[in-house]
């Protein structure tokens, strides 16, 4: 499997840092905005792989949505999501090259919720297997 949960999980915890300084600079709100959408980008591509299925490989958050529901795949906050990611797609670029870039509060609120309940889900279907004893000896019964 990749690294793209513990990536998306890195993405979320810049994103906070950023969202604590947000009133000492505006730049902050711009991080905030990117990382949170790279950590939603993130972790519904791991969902996808989850499913077995190979993501699209563009930042367009309806592309892996879409591609979750083909495989019944179902995710928190999976409609809330579908409404904002003309949002959350803009922020991957917007945020960082264009200087008129600007969120609402209550949006970055929203989707820092619901980027934490879609980790949440991807932790709860992540299984590690644990390893079976090995053996390196053969069983040596004694008899007598």
């Amino acid at each position: 499997m990749s690294k793209l949960l513990e990536r998306a999980k890195v993405k979320r915890e810049n994103a906070e840092n950023s969202y604590k300084k947000i009133q000492l600079n505006d730049a902050y709100l711009d991080d905030c905005c990117y990382n949170l959408q790279q950590a939603v980008e993130m972790t519904l591509k791991y969902l996808v792989e989850l499913s077995g299925q190979a993501y699209v490989e563009n930042h367009d958050l309806r592309a892996q949505l879409n591609l979750l529901n083909r495989r019944n795949v179902s995710i928190p906050y999976e409609q809330e999501l579908r409404n904002m990611a003309e949002t959350i797609n803009n922020w991957e670029t917007s945020s960082r090259y264009k200087d008129s870039f600007t969120a609402l509060i209550q949006d970055v609120d929203d989707v820092r919720f619901f980027v934490d309940a879609l980790i949440k889900e991807a932790d709860s279907k992540t299984t590690v297997n644990p390893l079976r004893p090995l053996s390196v000896f053969p069983s040596t019964k004694h008899t007598q």
